[in-house]
């Protein structure tokens, strides 16, 4: 599906994925240092234009660019499988180039578009167990573990979690006030 609007942080930005992006977004994909975290991209440019194409056309699934403040595309954001009737949606299709702040808030600016814009109360998430960073993040943020399960292709267990609303809005200003020391020493 498509956002229309700007969702606008003090480090970041994020919009829904373009026709125009399917070149960056495929390269993102298909980094080497990233995709040891989620499945790479398969094919060429023009298989992804068709990814995109397809995924603007898909109820309960957003995808979004992360852009610096300059309007580099720096990374994608997915949010997908929206249950309304739940309230229930999964969050992942995360790559970040920026500095760790920047992909932080991020993460947050998604998680404030699910729970204000969609109001859903729980957010699904899943990582990799050898990536430390997004665990970290998950985390922070007040994620709940859930389960554990293993997925073909990958050396490492995929650890499942929850978000809450709750929890996220205890969690959420630590985190923006963390963005925000960051954003003041510059």
């Amino acid at each position: 599906m498509v956002y229309d609007g700007i969702i606008e942080g003090k480090t970041v930005q994020l919009r829904s994925v373009e026709e125009r992006d399917a070149e960056v977004t495929y390269r993102m994909r298909a980094d080497p240092e990233k995709s040891i975290y989620f499945h790479a991209a398969n094919g060429n440019v023009q298989d992804q234009l068709a990814y995109i194409k397809k995924q603007r056309m898909k109820q309960g699934d957003y995808l979004f660019i992360i852009e610096d403040k300059n309007g580099n595309a720096i990374g994608m954001k997915g949010l997908y499988d929206y249950d309304t009737e739940e309230g229930i949606i999964e969050s992942g299709r995360f790559v970040g180039f920026g500095s760790q702040v920047q992909n932080i808030e991020a993460l947050m600016l998604g998680f404030d578009f699910a729970f204000d814009y969609l109001n859903v109360r729980q957010i699904k998430m899943s990582a990799l167990e050898n990536n430390k960073v997004m665990l970290g993040i998950q985390n922070r943020f007040g994620a709940v573990f859930t389960s554990k399960n293993h997925l073909v292709g990958f050396k490492n267990d995929v650890l499942h979690s929850i978000l809450t609303r709750e929890a996220y809005v205890n969690s959420r200003p630590k985190v923006d006030a963390l963005i925000s020391r960051f954003v003041n020493r510059k």
